[in-house]
């Protein structure tokens, strides 16, 4: 198994020293001072060759660049180019005079010693998408051109032909003049500057897409999903959100055993696998192995967002990566819940006045509703969350009382025979519940959402369940902290960061809410290889969660991955 570990500094190494000879390449066009010159090879050369050349170091070090970023990645595609682009580089740089070409001659030999690492390599609809953007890009750069050529009057002195305007257009897109002279030298240099941008943008589009990392293979399969819930019927208990791994846009691992799995899903060029893996805990480390080996082969960056403590140690001695914590789940304990008692005083006198507004909820197992039930609360769910985006990927199920899903438990909310609020709680174990859907009538009362959970513990009670996880609370130890006396600068400066961005990501508000019914605070953590990925990480987990842009989850496809 190909993982991370002895060669890696290799691999980063190859990727500084492309980056390095790609900006020396464009220094070495651009300023004079850095162009020292072999006159016996540059001399017998026709001048538009030393021109051209010049041009092409300047494309050909913008693509280094862009090739030492998905080196790091271990792209096989990239391996490629940066072979071909190193060998184009040799001539150029023989051709406009420069030593430097003796740059080259050594990664050459060092990537070809090293090549069998760079092993992910792309899906053909990678290579398909890559070739389709160089033609469109190259349609639109001759169209562009055609009419920074014809659209000015009286720039060339005489008549031009259709074959002259091309040939002007061509060599323009690679950095050359063409048989058509501008008479003004401003307006020839702009026309010079504007194509050959336009040139680089043609190679760079298709390049850059061609080094994305593949995408996921398939989702879950129907025996994914019914392996998946067995494991889930049998260590369900571990993990309070081990039931969101049956989210639709989630895909599968499996340990070489098939007693445990990661659950995952690809977003921007990052896998991120959220909570625990499902199943047994001694075959974790296999189910995590094959996890990352998987993402490494097709050149995606691992990542876990989510895990408890117990998993997070595991994923760290197992990969070698590094840990977060990132925020704390609430876990209401039912014999700890007492409304009457002074410490539930906020949430009894929230209860006690929306009841005065003949608010009554009522409680349902999803395999005891109607089809008119469950199309009812569906609709209103969409209804209520408007142009919102559906968001969920750690703690979300992504759908209302399915049919197929018998064990959730509907909580509602009704005012004068209407229902203004919905709960939805997924099973924790045999004795126990995770909260997956709040949604509520914009128009309804404050306070409803704790009177439908004042109304699910009173129900755990009863009927012998024992603690029901709420919502997750990200950085919830900095809004603690940060806000008592004698807390430090830094975390009082982090604590100011969070509540700006809390105006558009609720933190803070929900932590408040949270801390209202007194929970246990369950610390999860994000488990990331370098500190380097966490700007990427972090964006890929504002998209998984749809903070960030939109989603549609794709049906089931009938691949399995296992």
């Amino acid at each position: 198994m190909r993982l991370a570990g002895k060669s890696q500094w290799k691999v980063t190494l190859a990727s500084r020293i492309l980056l390095i000879i790609g900006l020396i390449d464009i220094l070495s066009a651009t300023f004079k001072p850095l162009n020292t010159r072999l006159k016996v090879i540059a001399v017998p050369l026709a001048d538009i060759w030393p021109t051209l050349a010049t041009a092409g170091v300047i494309i050909d070090g913008v693509i280094l660049m862009a090739l030492s970023f998905a080196l790091a990645r271990r792209s096989h595609a990239a391996y490629l180019l940066t072979q071909i682009s190193l060998l184009t580089n040799i001539p150029l740089h023989l051709i406009t005079g420069h030593r430097l070409f003796l740059l080259s001659l050594i990664p050459i030999v060092f990537l070809f010693l090293m090549r069998a690492e760079f092993y992910a390599k792309p899906h053909r609809k990678v290579v398909t998408r890559a070739l389709i953007i160089f033609a469109e890009i190259f349609a639109i750069n001759l169209g562009i051109g055609v009419f920074l050529v014809l659209a000015p009057d009286q720039l060339f002195g005489g008549d031009v032909s259709f074959i002259q305007v091309m040939h002007t257009v061509f060599n323009g897109l690679v950095g050359n003049t063409g048989p058509l002279r501008f008479v003004s030298n401003r307006e020839q240099d702009v026309f010079g500057i504007a194509m050959l941008g336009l040139g680089i943008l043609n190679l760079i589009a298709p390049i850059l897409a061609l080094l994305q990392p593949s995408p996921p293979k398939s989702l879950l399969s129907n025996e994914d999903e019914e392996k998946l819930r067995g494991l889930i019927n049998n260590f369900g208990e571990r993990d309070s959100i081990a039931y969101f791994a049956l989210r639709e846009d989630k895909s599968v691992i499996w340990s070489s055993t098939g007693k445990a799995a990661v659950t995952y899903r690809v977003v921007s060029g990052c896998a991120l696998a959220s909570g625990d893996p499902i199943g047994n805990p001694d075959a974790w480390p296999q189910a995590m192995q094959a996890f990352l080996e998987f993402a490494r082969v097709n050149g995606w960056v691992p990542a876990v967002f989510g895990c408890s403590e117990e998993a997070g140690e595991i994923w760290v001695r197992e990969s070698k990566m590094s840990s977060l914590e990132i925020g704390d789940e609430a876990i209401v304990r039912v014999s700890d819940y007492d409304l009457e008692s002074p410490r539930y005083r906020s949430i009894r006198q929230t209860v006690r006045k929306i009841q005065k507004q003949d608010y009554t909820t009522h409680i349902y197992r999803s395999n005891s509703l109607t089809p008119d039930m469950r199309s009812q609360l569906t609709l209103n769910s969409k209804k209520w969350r408007g142009d919102a985006t559906e968001r969920g990927f750690m703690m979300g199920l992504g759908r209302i009382a399915e049919s197929n899903e018998p064990d959730l438990l509907i909580v509602t909310a009704v005012a004068d025979g209407v229902v203004r609020g919905i709960l939805q709680y997924v099973p924790w174990g045999e004795k126990g519940l995770s909260l997956d859907l709040m949604r509520r009538d914009p128009h309804a009362h404050a306070g409803m959402n704790e009177l439908m959970i004042d109304a699910t513990i009173n129900f755990a009670r009863a009927n012998g369940i024992e603690k029901i996880s709420l919502n997750f609370a990200a950085f919830r130890a900095v809004f603690e902290r940060g806000g008592q006396l004698g807390a430090g600068p830094i975390i009082r400066s982090w604590r100011s960061i969070l509540l700006f961005f809390s105006r558009w990501i609720q933190m803070e508000s929900l932590y408040r809410f949270n801390a209202k019914f007194r929970p246990e605070w369950l610390p999860r953590f994000a488990i990331f290889g370098k500190a380097s990925d966490l700007p990427r990480i972090g964006l890929a987990i504002l998209r998984a969660e749809a903070f960030i842009g939109s989603r549609t989850l794709e049906t089931k496809k009938t691949t399995s991955l296992g």
